[in-house]
């Protein structure tokens, strides 16, 4: 018998979804500087939706003489069943309170990512039941059961697909939490305010963006209560008030920016090949202090 293969593309998931990770987006840039936690919060969100996205924008279904196969989206999920365990197949209509994806319903699951129509397999040993969405039901159900009917062969196959199933969905599930989990550490990290180390000829800037600035280098060391205005960010970290890294600054150009919008004030220091940097600390008065350290030092060795 040839393979036979039925897709059914996931409208209704892949609307839904587009729809709320275009929101989620478009409210974290919104939100851009002036929030932190509501950025994270919505580019979490902004992140599960999308790999929701490739989980579950179609659902694809196989049929060969031994097995009936599934997979969904890219195919990381997906299970297959031996046809000689099967005791029926039958084309059913799914109540509109199950919605899409992967739901338990009464005595087993269901996978759809589309519409209402679905196959229904109940299995021999223990009565329980897959449903799978298709848009082309009674067609699936008259091949599987039409293979039911001539197969008393094959009974030594083993069926696999629980475990197979269990794995892969624990796997799935792992990988999605750790990278939620990676990558909101990661954004509480770069949140953290840098730490500026004194040194007898030089400073150091700790962080993925800090270097190392000999007294001598520079040239003009001062304060503002307010910063320039941000043109654009070239190579950085910008989340809610904090911003790290190179970033283009109106009527400035080109500065190194260590800054907290939310601390005053912000120390401006201008080295002598040009290069511009901001910082400031987790509060006013630390910032205050590392400024008449830096500046008593850099006096020291002009």
């Amino acid at each position: 018998m040839e393979t036979k293969k039925y897709t059914q593309f996931g409208t209704i998931t892949v609307v839904i979804l587009s729809v709320v990770l275009i929101i989620s987006v478009v409210t974290a840039l919104n939100i851009g500087l002036s929030d932190s936690i509501s950025t994270i919060i919505f580019w979490s969100i902004a992140l599960i939706l999308f790999i929701s996205l490739l989980f579950f924008y179609k659902i694809d279904i196989e049929i060969d003489r031994v097995h009936i196969t599934f997979k969904m989206g890219i195919g990381i999920i997906g299970k297959s069943y031996d046809i000689s365990k099967i005791e029926s197949c039958k084309p059913v209509k799914n109540s509109v309170l199950y919605g899409w994806g992967i739901h338990k319903i009464p005595n087993g699951w269901l996978y759809n990512v589309s519409g209402l129509n679905a196959v229904e397999l109940t299995f021999k040993t223990t009565g329980k039941k897959i449903r799978i969405g298709t848009n082309k039901p009674s067609e699936i159900t008259d091949i599987v059961t039409g293979l039911i009917n001539l197969t008393h062969v094959n009974t030594e196959s083993k069926d696999t697909s629980q475990n197979y199933s269990t794995s892969k969905s624990r796997n799935i599930y792992m990988a999605v939490t750790a990278t939620i989990i990676i990558v909101v550490l990661f954004n509480l990290y770069q949140y953290q305010p840098e730490k500026i180390y004194l040194k007898e000829n030089q400073l150091e800037i700790s962080g993925e963006y800090g270097f190392p600035i000999y007294y001598r280098q520079i040239t003009v060391i001062d304060t503002f209560s307010q910063m320039p205005v941000i043109e654009m960010r070239t190579n950085g970290f910008a989340l809610g008030k904090v911003c790290k890294g190179n970033f283009r600054l109106k009527n400035t150009g080109s500065a190194i920016l260590f800054v907290n919008y939310n601390v005053t004030p912000f120390v401006h220091i201008a080295l002598k090949y040009g290069k511009v940097i901001y910082f400031n600390l987790k509060n006013r008065q630390t910032t205050i202090d590392m400024f008449d350290k830096i500046k008593s030092l850099t006096k020291q060795t002009h």
